[in-house]
């Protein structure tokens, strides 16, 4: 798997936006301390395929998500942020550190990101498997359904197949069957 990118697993939208700020490329959100089963069935999907980077925030609920998640699906690499750089008008979390230290917290990770090149699928396949317009959706939903992806839209629906290192052959196949 050290040939692929990480797929980093953070807490919210804020903590997505900053890591997308730095340059992460797949990020998935836990949406807090209760993820739905459709988040960790996904998580699931990806970790046969590349490693997960936890990235929650350092406290009490992140820490049990950090937990849960490895409970479900298991080991993964865990980043602990420095709780004392992480608190900002009383609140505690990964979106209130300052972007330079969240880099410092990920910088190898990025770093091994950058001189990876990938593109399982791009944009012009998508399309030319017909997974947009009028019948994109009832495609779409076939290989959710089969990927478990906790998500619809076609934007969302290609960043994940390329989480899940799908090429257009692998899909062309699925959408076959």
């Amino acid at each position: 798997m050290l040939d692929k990118k990480y797929i980093y697993i953070v807490e919210g939208n804020t903590d997505e936006d900053k890591l997308k700020k730095l340059g992460a490329k797949y990020i998935v959100k836990t949406g807090g301390k209760f993820i739905r089963p459709d988040i960790l069935s996904f998580l699931n999907e990806l970790k046969k395929r590349r490693e997960l980077v936890l990235v929650t925030d350092p406290d009490g609920p992140g820490k049990q998500i950090a937990e849960n998640i490895e409970k479900r699906i298991g080991k993964c690499l865990v980043l602990r942020a420095d709780k004392k750089k992480a608190i900002y008008h009383g609140k505690v979390g990964i979106a209130e550190m300052k972007l330079d230290d969240i880099h410092s917290l990920l910088k190898d990770y990025l770093s091994r990101d950058e001189k990876i090149e990938e593109n399982f699928i791009s944009q012009e396949d998508f399309i030319e498997l017909n997974l947009t317009g009028p019948d994109g959706k009832r495609k779409r939903m076939a290989l959710i359904q089969k990927y478990h992806m906790p998500f619809t839209s076609a934007k969302n629906v290609l960043d994940a197949l390329n989480m899940l290192c799908l090429t257009k052959e692998d899909i062309r196949k699925e959408l076959e069957e």
